[in-house]
């Protein structure tokens, strides 16, 4: 079976970020992936999650793909309205960024930033 072409989705090498433009082996890459950039869980019972998307969210095509995001989630409060879907929780935030240099200082500001927060 031949390649079939794509475009917006990448893999990471290491923590280098590269165009995938075989759509089966961008595919196959996701289901063992480790994608996580870094994860934090804060005592005030929130969640910080930074992962690399696989998809360039730059939806405008101006400028470089955004393909990392940092979310907080409020553990302490679970969604009700997701009928038969596991959830982190309330989420509370989301930052979206273009390499993994930038994501772990995004990261890091944003634990930075809520892990005083009281409910």
């Amino acid at each position: 079976m031949g390649k079939i072409p794509t475009t917006g989705k990448y893999i990471l090498k290491g923590k280098k970020v590269v165009e995938c433009t075989d759509l089966l082996e961008w595919g196959k890459w996701l289901e063992t992936a480790k994608r996580i950039v870094k994860q934090d869980n804060l005592k005030n019972g929130l969640f910080v999650s930074t992962v690399f998307l696989g998809l360039d969210h730059n939806f405008f095509g101006k400028g470089k793909p955004i393909l990392f995001e940092t979310m907080v989630f409020n553990t302490n409060k679970k969604r009700k309205f997701f009928k038969n879907r596991m959830t982190l929780g309330e989420d509370l935030a989301q930052v979206r960024y273009c390499t993994w240099a930038e994501a772990m200082s995004g990261h890091k500001k944003m634990v930075k930033r809520w892990e005083g927060w009281k409910k």
